[in-house]
């Protein structure tokens, strides 16, 4: 049986248009930025594991994520856009270190796949050169990554080649995607962790009822977070997130043996089965207005004997004083957080405007509460 149907799906994606709201319209303003340069006090980054529950790094010293998906729709687009040119190079470099003056310790960032590859087996050498140049500015400036691969949120982009893959192709390519990443910048201990795909979902809209695409649902503004990793119909999903999560974490163990490794799952059902395939959970979690019990409730009974980072959150569904009252019915229960950042410091965003107010008050909430 499938864990859901395409008409929930839909829904799930039609709820991301909000966020989609956000980057495409809502932040579509430039700003400037100090150049600061990283405190010659701060300790040196060094690489994170999972110790008995928690997140460690060699050193032995406590880890606590505190961080912000980075996206500017403004200056940036998807990060690999036109980060070959030197003006957007440097917009990226600034917003790194404007999320790292609000107390970022990390930046989850989005790679698109057709970015990467040229074909089923051929890298991109200059994006590959360019996420290094990205990983070494993060560690010099005391930042962590959490690389999330295998995007393919513009329809558009997609590569005919692999729009028409069987699966079994698809997997093999993916896996040789993963596998040049970590080659290329797994040893960095800026590195936190490879996230092999942002909510991946099984044969949604394949039960022969509607279209079947590897990126199911309507989407909104040309945007698609969600994606199929299987199109053959009836697959279980457990079993078959289980056997692609697998091939593509043997395939990144091949160049990297220590970089953490996890998925960013839709808040649904039961993600805590798969805390043995990963090395820590990342649920995307949306608190609504006068159901902030579901959310606590659901995260708690996900609890399993590795860490969850909440790698999205924000104050889209509910206000911040719901915010903080989800965070403290989780508090213990979670070992990290990411909010957004689309590329527009909190001195810049303007009140008045709602789309702008919601991410102020969000941004606001982050600086204040950083528990580290």
């Amino acid at each position: 049986m499938k864990f859901f149907k395409l008409s929930f799906t839909k829904k799930i994606v039609m709820n991301k248009k909000i966020v989609i709201y956000l980057l495409l319209f809502g932040l579509f303003f430039s700003c400037s930025k100090d150049n600061n340069t990283p405190s010659p006090d701060e300790p040196d980054l060094l690489k994170v594991s999972v110790v008995n529950g928690e997140f460690k790094d060699s050193g032995n010293r406590d880890f606590f994520p505190w961080g912000l998906n980075y996206t500017n729709p403004a200056g940036v687009g998807l990060i690999e856009d036109n980060w070959l040119d030197d003006n957007v190079w440097r917009t990226i470099q600034s917003d790194f270190l404007e999320m790292k003056e609000i107390g970022a310790n990390i930046v989850r960032i989005h790679l698109q796949y057709h970015q990467f590859m040229m074909d089923a087996d051929t890298p991109n050498e200059a994006n590959l050169n360019r996420l290094k140049e990205l990983v070494d500015y993060a560690e010099s400036n005391h930042l962590y990554l959490d690389i999330t691969g295998l995007a393919a949120y513009r329809k558009s982009d997609q590569p005919s080649f692999y729009q028409d893959m069987t699966d079994e192709e698809r997997w093999s390519t993916q896996a040789l995607f993963w596998e040049y990443i970590a080659n290329k910048v797994g040893a960095s201990p800026a590195v936190f962790a490879f996230n092999l795909m942002n909510e991946p979902v099984v044969s949604v809209g394949c039960d022969g009822t509607s279209n079947c695409e590897w990126l199911p649902g309507a989407g909104f503004g040309g945007f698609h977070f969600v994606q199929n990793i299987t199109r053959t119909p009836g697959e279980v999903y457990a079993l078959t997130m289980k056997a692609w999560m697998s091939k593509i974490t043997q395939s990144i163990r091949s160049k990297d043996m220590e970089t953490l490794i996890t998925v960013g799952f839709l808040d649904l059902g039961n993600y805590s089965r798969f805390s043995t395939d990963l090395d820590y959970l990342s649920p995307h979690i949306y608190p609504t207005s006068g159901e902030i019990d579901v959310s606590i409730n659901k995260l708690i009974d996900n609890q399993s004997n590795v860490p969850i980072v909440i790698e999205e959150i924000s104050n889209l569904n509910c206000d911040i004083m719901e915010l903080e009252e989800f965070l403290r019915g989780v508090e213990g229960n979670y070992g990290g957080l990411m909010g957004h950042y689309f590329g527009t410091p909190i001195t810049d965003l303007d009140e008045n405007e709602i789309i702008q107010a919601i991410q102020k008050n969000f941004l606001q909430f982050f600086e204040a509460n950083n528990p580290n």
